[in-house]
């Protein structure tokens, strides 16, 4: 923690911002154990946790939108050129895009909390061009449980044992619907998509 507060107490709501744009993006960036300690810092009133939440939820979003287009415009055209001296013959990268693309939804909202195959996701949906739209909602939603789910977390364990007494249902409530939502839009959206399939 203490190699996280000169960076809140230097540049604030900039560095929640861009630590976390660049480790959705690849370069290297505490994500979770950064979140934890904003959840810690607003817990000692030291962050407000709205702008908190807003700024991580900003920096993460728009890393997400960025890898995608990096990957939709500078990805397909490097894996035509360099995939074969690497295995990924056009032949395997089709029946990958395609495995990709069924499930992209689950896998771009799911993928944040998995080290590693959050950074690759956006790349990936770029590369394979997913639909915008269904990327949009499904990172927005995804980011937004992932950054919530951190911060609220940090929140509560930074707090004093008193202070959990004072968690109260309709903080439960607010968690369940979150989770809830994510999994209601985005199989509305795999039905969607199942729908336009059966239609071509």
């Amino acid at each position: 923690m203490e190699n996280f507060e000169p960076y809140l107490v230097t540049y604030g709501y900039f560095a929640i911002f861009f630590l976390l744009f660049f480790g959705i993006t690849g370069i290297p960036s505490p994500e979770e154990s950064f979140m934890l300690f904003i959840g810690v810092a607003v817990s000692q009133s030291t962050l407000n946790l709205y702008g908190s939440l807003v700024c991580a939820f900003s920096g993460v979003f728009s890393g997400m939108i960025t890898s995608y287009f990096i990957g939709k415009y500078v990805g397909k055209p490097f894996i035509n050129k360099f995939g074969k001296y690497f295995g990924l013959t056009p032949e395997r990268w089709e029946k990958a895009e395609t495995k990709y693309k069924k499930h992209s939804a689950w896998t771009i909202a799911i993928g944040y909390f998995i080290p590693g195959i959050r950074q690759i996701n956006p790349y990936l949906a770029g590369i394979s061009r997913s639909r915008l739209v269904t990327y949009i909602i499904s990172s927005a939603i995804g980011g937004a449980v992932w950054v919530t789910t951190f911060i609220l977390l940090g929140y509560f364990l930074g707090n004093k044992i008193q202070q959990y007494l004072h968690f109260k249902p309709i903080h439960l409530a607010i968690i369940v619907g979150i989770f809830l939502l994510i999994f209601i839009v985005i199989t509305i959206i795999h039905i969607i998509r199942i729908k336009n399939k059966e239609r071509e």
